[in-house]
């Protein structure tokens, strides 16, 4: 379909590297109670200034989780965070970690001023709704991760915006919502809503997308890793 991008194939990589070689990312299993932990660099931050806003996959859309708290150790560097539409700035020296409770609408990005490597460990609360043997199978994992990174580098890579349903669908299937500006008790169930409608039933059962595909992650090379 027109609408898929040619899709790289990183499943055996240990670490999945963006932009170039801007950041990278790896993930390791994470301890009891916490369905992912993932420690992502950002090596040159202050090439990030010649990237365009709408270019720049690497900052996550506002959005919110359905179940999970989410937390972020700045290891170091500095890093922006924005939790309902008010701006705070992490240092590494500064109290960690930052936790986003669950349903709370945010955001985050690395400074693209500092002169510098930044990293962050991210972390998530094991979904209560899941009824998987699996407590990391629900949720934020890096499952989820390596394939909405992975799809939106080919995105960049190939010069080609990111399909909406597509998003939608890897969000959905992470327990995550596309955040809509405006009023919290409204905009909630409404991004659920669009989150189902867009991704899950049009995006699935129409355009054919899927929220995991092989290239991105591959269970059998996952155990080989001993994730």
């Amino acid at each position: 379909m027109p609408f898929h991008v040619k899709r790289s194939e990183t499943a055996k990589h240990d670490t999945l590297t963006q932009y170039n070689g801007i950041r990278s990312t790896r993930w390791v299993r994470p301890p009891e109670g916490l369905s992912v932990l993932e420690i992502q660099t950002t090596h040159t931050p202050t090439a990030l200034q010649k990237v365009p806003d709408d270019k720049n996959y690497l900052t996550p859309p506002y959005h919110w989780h359905w179940y999970q708290d989410e937390f972020f150790h700045v290891k170091e560097g500095r890093y922006i965070f924005t939790l309902e539409g008010k701006d705070m700035t992490v240092s590494a020296s500064d109290p960690q970690p930052v936790r986003i409770p669950a349903t709370a609408r945010h955001t985050f990005k690395v400074d693209d001023t500092h002169e510098g490597p930044c990293t962050v460990e991210i972390s998530t609360t094991v979904s209560p709704a899941s009824t998987s043997d699996d407590p990391v199978a629900n949720g934020p994992n890096a499952k989820f991760f390596r394939n909405i990174y992975t799809y939106l580098d080919d995105c960049w890579l190939q010069d080609v915006g990111p399909s909406l349903p597509q998003l939608l669908v890897m969000l959905d299937s992470a327990e995550v919502s596309l955040a809509i500006p405006g009023p919290a008790w409204l905009m909630r169930p409404l991004s659920y809503m669009m989150g189902v409608v867009v991704g899950r039933w049009f995006g699935v059962y129409v355009l054919g997308y899927k929220a995991s595909y092989p290239e991105y992650w591959n269970e059998a090379d996952e155990t080989r890793k001993g994730k």
